[in-house]
């Protein structure tokens, strides 16, 4: 194959990966503390954080606990004020050692000392972990995902918006902190101690495949040239 084929083929890979659909982006958030009756709140925020993620009508957000202690999260909660209609939370992806239910009955329970958070944080969606929640719960090295079905056109770039200027959050009640093994509440946004929400790329195995394929496939043809 001369290298001019070869650079034809290269050519034609590059266009079909380009063509393909964009990876999927994701929002990364962190916690920070509304409470502190442990006295030393701060210090645990850095152990929990969420990813949020949107594919077609489909809203993933899982939390997760990188904790090497004690400390469960037993609630989550979901603050979309003024847009709450357009979120439906459809079911839960347990991780390994959890296990949560959202109760449909009645009027979601709030977000202990949510009034504390800037602005007042207003429950519309609540998911909580079974009974005892200290084994139930979010553990350290481990994680749940709460699946929100999306209407009225929402997309990533509009749940990132929201994530960044207050519209959407996500409020965790954690059990069994410090010394005392007392609770905390924490926000991802509009809070104290807040880490930023970040965009993150998260890899599209299907293009990387086939950009992979396409270059050993000229690399290939290349070696039998010069064989």
């Amino acid at each position: 194959m001369s290298l001019k084929k070869l650079v034809a083929a290269f050519v034609v890979v590059l266009s079909i990966v380009v063509a393909a659909p964009k990876a999927a982006s994701a929002s990364t958030i962190g916690f920070g503390c509304i409470t502190n009756n442990s006295g030393g709140c701060g210090g645990f925020s850095g152990f929990y954080s969420g990813t949020v993620t949107v594919v077609g009508t489909q809203m993933t957000v899982t939390i997760s606990n990188s904790a090497s202690g004690a400390g469960s999260i037993s609630e989550i909660y979901a603050d979309a004020p003024g847009t709450g209609a357009g979120y439906a939370l459809t079911s839960i992806v347990e991780g390994p050692g959890t296990d949560f239910n959202a109760p449909n009955t009645g009027a979601p329970a709030d977000l202990p000392s949510g009034n504390t958070a800037v602005p007042a944080f207003d429950t519309n969606f609540y998911a909580t972990a079974d009974s005892p929640s200290s084994t139930d719960g979010v553990n350290a090295g481990e994680f749940v995902s709460l699946i929100f079905t999306l209407s009225g056109g929402q997309t990533q770039g509009s749940i990132d918006t929201l994530l960044g200027n207050g519209g959407l959050r996500f409020g965790l009640h954690v059990q069994g902190l410090g010394a005392q093994g007392v609770s905390e509440s924490f926000v991802n946004t509009s809070c104290v101690d807040c880490t930023p929400t970040q965009q993150s790329t998260v890899p599209e195995p299907a293009s990387m495949l086939l950009l992979g394929t396409g270059l050993l496939a000229v690399a290939r043809a290349r070696r039998k040239k010069t064989v």
